[in-house]
Formats: C-alpha cells, structure tokens, sequence
C-alpha cells in the first residue's frame, strides 16, 4: 500500500522530491534492494541512476515496465510509447484496432471473426487462422497471449498499454519481430475502500457499462472486481459490423511482508453479435452497403464467378460471433538480497465459434485453444555497477480445430486439424555502469520451440467446361448451380457434366498418424546496447537487437512447412525534458532489415487444391524518424504530437498466387515471371509494405478550466493523419487507402466534489470513411474491405466513490 500511496501523492509533492524518488515510490513490483556488501551505500548512491531535478510545476513522469524492471519511461532506453488508461477511455478503445489511432507506429485491422491483423511500422503478419502466428507480441499482465484471436477483451478498468517499437527477440522471444504491446490492468489498492461506474451512450444505439470496486481485507490483501459491458448496432447496412461484448475480472493483491508481493488476476470474455462487415470496393464503400445488405446483394449476384462460369450466388447466410476466452495469471515478486525474483504463471482458454463472409467468402471456425506458460526471473536493482537480468520462458499451446470452413462458391474446403506448440527459453541482460551517467550493456536469449500438426482437408472444387467469355462483355456459360451448405458431409458427388456444365474436382489431404509432420526450431538472439545521461534530463541511447518468429505448417498435398522469419534493428534515440520540464522532445531513428517474411495468402498447391497458405518471402528494408513532443504552455494548457516518417521497400518479394482467372492476369499489380496451368510466379519487388504509410501524424490538445466553484471543465481535441496505405498483399491501386485525416473531440465538467465527470465526446467527426483491409475475392472480379467505424457521438457518465 505504501507504495501506491506515495504514487499517488508523487505529484503533490513534486517540487520536494527528485526524479529518482519518483522512480523508486511509484514501483509496484521492483522494490529498490538495499545496499549488499558487493555495493556498499557510498558506491551504490555513486553509481545510481542521476534523479531529475523537479520543479514546481511540469510534466509528470509515466512508469513503465516493459523491460521486465519499473523504470521512468524517460530514462528506457528503448523505442516505447505509453497510453495511459484515461487516455484509452477517452479515445473510445474498446478493442485492439482502435489503437491505430492513438500510436502512429501501429497499424491494427479487424480481420474475419475475432481475428486481428498487427503491423508495427510495416511489419506484421496478414493471417487469419491458428496457423499463422502474429508479428508483434501481445500480452496482458505480462502473459503471452499466444493467438491473434485471443486479443479482444481487456481493454477496461487499464492503468496503461506500453507499445515497444522494433524486434524484441532478449526479453519476449519470438513473435516480437515487430515489437510487442503490453496492456496492464489496474492492480487492487491496499487500504482502500472505493470504486467507480461508467456509463456511455451513443449513436447506434452504443451502450457502454463498467463498474469497479476495490475493497481491502486487512492491511496486506485487497481484492478488486471489474465488469465491462460493451454493445452498439452494426455500422455496415446489413447489420454487419456490431459489437456485443461481456467481460469480467476479479484480481487479488496480498503484501504479506515488506519483501513479498503477490497479485492474482482471473478474467472472463464473451463475444456475441454478427461480427466484422465487409463491403465491395468496386460498389463503393462510402454509403457502407454491407454483402448482407440489399445493395450489396445486388451488386455481387451480378459479378462474374470465373470458375463456374456464372455470376455469385448472394451471401444470403447471416454471419455470427459466439467465442469465449478466459484465463488466470499471477505476479509473485519476491525481494532478495542479490536481486528482486519475479515469477508469472499462466494459463489462457478459448474457444472460437463463428461464420463471416467479411472478406468475400465465407469463413466458419470451430476452435479451442488452450495455453500455459511460466516466466522466471531475477533482477538486480539499479545502485550497483554491474546490473543483471537473468530468466527462463516455458510456453505450451493446443489448438484443436474440428472444422474450419471455406466456402468460395467454386471451391469449398474443410479442415479438421490438431497443432501444438512447446517452447522453452532462457535469456538476459548484462549492464555494466561504467560512470553514474554512461552504461553499456548486452543482452541474449537461446529459444527452442516445437511444434506439430495433425490434421485433414477435404474440398471440393467446381469448374465451368462450357465456353464462357468476360471481355468485353460477361457471358455466361454455365446456368446457376445450387450453392454447397455450410456444413457439408464428405465429398461423393457423382455429378453428369452435361445437367449443369461444370465438372466437380474432390480432394483429400491426410496429415495424421504416419503422416503428422513435426519441426524444431532453434534460435539465439541478441542485443548490444548503450546510453549516457548527458544531463539529468536528457538521455542518448543506441542499440542493435535481432528477433525471429519461428517457423511452421498448413494443411497442402505438398511438404507445407515454412521457415522462420529473421530481423535486425539499428536505432539511435534521444529523450528530453526542456524549459524547466515543460517541454518533452524525444527523437529516434531507426533502420530495420527483414528477412524471409512470413507472408500468408491463397495458393494452388500440386494436387489443384485451393487454401490458405504461408511462405517465406525475399527480404525489406524499413528506415525512418519518429518524433515525440509534449508542451505544457500554462498549467492548464498541454499539446502534443507524434509524428512518424517511414520509408520502406521490399528488396526481394517472389511469390506464387493461383490462376484464378484463365490466364487475364494473374489479380496483382505485380509482374509474373512465369505461369503455369495451376499458378503464377509473382515478382512483386521494389514494392512498399503493406501497412507502410510514409507519414502518420498524431496532434492533440487540452485544456482545463478551473471553475469558481471549484469544479473543473476539460476539453480536448485530437487528430490523427496518415498518407496511402496498401492494405493487401496484391500491390493493386484498389487496395490502397488514400491519405486521410480523422479528428476526435471531447468536452467534460467535473463537478466540485471532483467524484461526477460528465463528457460529451464525437469520434472522427468528419465522418471519414477509411477502409483497414482488403482481400480479392477468390475467382472473381472485385475486392472486399473491411472499414474503420464512422462518425459516432454520445455522452458519457463518469462516478467515483
């Protein structure tokens, strides 16, 4: 409890502590250990860290934890940002992709189902299956959370999400190839009786509730419960593209002795509605006329199918969401004489159960996961000379999949597959302070992660034989076929040629018992690093670390393994306070080299089958600047802007993709080298990323009004921008968002009794339609999207007790 109280006092007292007192009274899990006879008082008060000089007014310092140690976001040496909780709500994050809007480097897009698509300044992972494994790391309360569909859900009752920038292969292993993202509950106070309530309402019927309450057990124990209930109508006609959301965490804090800590937290997620909506670029997509829509019936039941010969049959079977997740992790930090030992344990569930046709054909998972995981380490504290980071990682994953449904009209798959995943790591960190203001340090990490799949495939592919023309003009040449069920049975059918003119292709993929397949990789990566305090305030930091997302499989008549991705970062960094710490000013450049990309989309494999696959793809180079700014002009009045410049470039990025369409060209914007009656060879190098955009700019500003009688009005506005961004892996005009600029306001009046916050608020009040995503629909003419929400407004109620 006392130090939380201390945090909380931090700023009160600001003009008569220093920086380094801040630091040490607002950890919750890193008690500073005293002095041992290897650093004696004398030297450890040399060697420490040089506190900040406090004013009596200016920006407050943020603690974060990313580098497995609490320190002032100020003095990591490391590419971070940090959002607060407050900053969260008033930003309306509710789920993963709204973070785009608030972190420049970010890219985060909706995908079919549950599943998120992360790209951290160009680099990610475009999948959407328990094959592929995201790019930049999630995780909450220090656990791994091991799937992309496993990310919604926490965004409540937050003390702050921390985004690191750039691989981070020493301390969070593999799938932090493009950096990782930590969001952090609030823990439980000690001592202290209290809670609060929210609720918000707005247009389309959005309605937002959660309630808080802390309640202590004694001096050492405190338990606090939050619940979130999140819900509006969809935002495509159609009704696609909702949200009905339930969650739940209980989390229990215990400081039995002044060198023990011990926080358990418990959550529980329940996702329902219709789900993500995708619309037709070709229709046009500012009127957001949904596939399940009238008018986007009318527009795809006139696109030609160019394997049947025939126009699509409508997406006439509504989509739906019934996924639950929950899990269980705790925090021990015990205090030793030769450091702080931390150890987090975990376990996560999830079971996924949905059907969407936001991509442009259907999509229906069944799947369980299930994940356990064990963290180990032991930290020095910072008054010695010689600071260590040592730690082990045990990471254990099933996914069970009884059916994962694709339905093309043309070509139908069913997939029913078992992977697992056993990981185990050791890693740390050596940092030698060779004066109180000059530190250089290295860091390693040895991970060997297994994984296995057991599984089979069945489809069915429809091809049109009469002689059927699309240029100029459409002209079919096969008549209307029924479209195949949902659930269908194994593939039998004895179809005559000469009813419907197509001819039906079955195929079976086998990959269980003698034909399981079974890979290791094995990985050490690095980091060597410097920084200097060249004042109290101004920090210079350099670095070089390499990262690695391991290997794997997908369900194909051929071998169907890829290989691991690798990257390795440069960056040189500076943190600055000014004008007697009102002013922040935080610049770096960093130079990023990627290799062997994991790149997931459709392929055509020997046996003439159809599915999603992943491959290794050339290599790209990414470079730029990012600059941070924060000025507090009076006590009342704060701007701030992030602004990010990107230049990126694939080197090398060959790819086969297949012929879906007779030979009229092979659907990118990319050349082919060769072509076959199955597939293309894609050159597409010399291209920019996907997710890539050159500029993105962030600018913001607040204002507080102390009122008379004692109550306090704020108001603020921000904005975000960002120049085109391709959105899909076929480098097509159509698939590029144009620059746009979207801005968000908010005023609010909290009453003198400072426990009643009202705030009205208006999210990109321009109405700007920006689309995140897009796919070509398979053996058709046109592309789906997936779109970021439209303009929305409301009121929200805010109450602490």
């Amino acid at each position: 409890m006392k130090s939380r109280l201390l945090a909380t006092c931090a700023v009160c007292a600001y003009a008569l502590v220093s920086h380094g007192a801040i630091a040490q009274t607002t950890q919750q899990s890193t008690p500073v250990t005293p002095a041992t006879p290897e650093a004696p008082a004398a030297q450890a008060q040399a060697m420490a860290p040089k506190p900040l000089a406090a004013p009596e007014a200016g920006l407050a310092d943020i603690i974060v934890t990313a580098q497995r140690r609490s320190e002032n976001l100020q003095k990591a040496a490391v590419a971070i940002s940090a959002v607060s909780g407050d900053a969260l709500v008033s930003a309306g994050v509710v789920k993963p992709a709204d973070l785009t809007s608030i972190v420049p480097a970010l890219q985060i897009a909706p995908s079919a189902g549950s599943y998120s698509v992360f790209y951290l300044r160009g680099v990610g992972t475009l999948g959407g299956t328990a094959f592929t494994d995201a790019a930049v790391s999630f995780n909450f309360n220090g656990v791994f959370i091991g799937r992309a569909s496993g990310t919604n859900g926490f965004f409540y009752d937050v003390e702050r999400v921390e985004v690191l920038k750039g691989p981070q292969g020493t301390l969070y292993g593999r799938n932090a190839t493009g950096g990782a993202i930590n969001v952090l509950a609030k823990r439980p106070q000690l001592g202290t009786l209290g809670g609060s309530a929210t609720l918000e309402y707005g247009n389309y019927d959005a309605l937002r509730l959660e309630g808080v309450l802390n309640v202590p057990i004694g001096d050492k124990v405190a338990v606090r419960a939050a619940v979130n209930r999140t819900r509006h109508d969809g935002y495509m006609n159609g009704g696609t593209d909702d949200q009905n959301d339930l969650g739940g965490r209980i989390s229990v804090r215990a400081e039995p002795t002044d060198t023990l800590s011990i926080n358990i937290v418990a959550d529980a997620f329940r996702q329902r509605g219709v789900g993500p909506g995708g619309i037709a670029i070709e229709s046009g997509v500012e009127d957001r006329n949904g596939y399940q829509s009238a008018e986007g019936t009318a527009f795809v039941t006139k696109q030609p199918n160019l394997l049947l010969g025939r126009t699509f049959a409508p997406y006439s079977t509504q989509s739906f969401l019934r996924n639950s997740f929950w899990g269980i992790s705790g925090t021990v930090d015990w205090k030793t004489p030769v450091g702080t030992v931390t150890i987090v344990p975990g376990y996560r569930e999830s079971k996924l159960r949905s059907l969407s046709s936001a991509v442009g054909f259907y999509i229906g998972p069944r799947e369980q996961d299930r994940q356990t995981s064990l963290e180990v380490r032991l930290a020095s504290d910072d008054n010695r000379p010689i600071r260590y980071l040592l730690g082990g990682f045990f990471y254990r994953e099933t996914n069970d999949v009884p059916q994962f449904y694709v339905n093309q009209q043309s070509n139908v798959v069913n997939q029913v597959y078992r992977l697992t995943n056993k990981n185990g790591a050791a890693f740390g960190r050596l940092t030698w302070a060779i004066t109180p203001e000059l530190r250089v340090g290295v860091g390693g990490r040895y991970t060997s992660e297994h994984k296995t799949l057991d599984g089979t495939q069945q489809s069915l592919l429809k091809v049109c034989v009469r002689p059927t023309t699309y240029f100029p003009t459409y002209v079919p040449g096969c008549p209307t076929a029924s479209v195949f069920p949902v659930n269908f049975a194994v593939p039998t059918p004895n179809f005559d040629p000469t009813i419907d003119g197509t001819i039906t292709v079955p195929n079976f993929i086998n990959k269980t018992g003698a034909n399981a397949q079974g890979r290791t990789f094995n990985k050490f990566t690095y980091r060597v690093g410097a920084d200097w305090d060249i004042t109290p305030r101004n920090l210079l930091y350099a670095s070089y670390e390499t990262g690695f997302k391991s290997g794997g499989f997908y369900l194909t008549a051929d071998s169907g393994i890829y290989q691991p991705e690798n990257i390795a970062s440069y960056t040189i960094g500076s943190k600055n306070r000014f004008f007697d710490n009102k002013l922040q000013f935080n610049l770096e450049l960093f130079y990023w080299k990627y290799k062997d990309q994991q790149i997931s989309h459709f392929i055509q494999d020997s046996s003439g089958s159809t599915q999603l696959g992943t491959e290794n793809v050339g290599q790209a180079d990414y470079k730029g600047i990012e600059i941070e700014a924060r000025y507090l002009l009076t006590r009342t009045t704060e701007f701030n802007a992030d602004v990010q410049y990107l230049d990126a470039k694939y080197k090398s990025f060959v790819y086969r993709v297949p012929n879906q369409n007779g030979g009229q060209g092979n659907g990118t914007a990319c050349a082919s080298t060769s072509i076959s009656a199955l597939s293309y060879t894609v050159d597409c190098s010399g291209k920019r990323p996907p997710y890539a955009p050159t500029w993105t700019l962030n600018l913001g500003v607040q204002q507080t009004v102390d009122m008379s009688d004692g109550g306090q009005i704020v108001g603020g506005v921000r904005s975000h921008f960002q120049t085109r961004t391709l959105t899909g892996l076929e480098f097509t005009e159509v698939q590029v968002q144009g620059a746009y600029w979207q801005a968000d306001a908010q005023l609010g009046y909290t009453f003198p009794n400072k426990r009643i916050t009202v705030t009205a608020y208006a999210n990109n009040i321009f109405d700007k339609t920006v689309f995140t995503s897009a796919f070509p629909a398979p053996f058709g003419l046109f592309n789906s999207a997936l779109l970021r929400p439209p303009q929305t407004y409301g009121v929200r109620l805010a109450a602490k007790f």
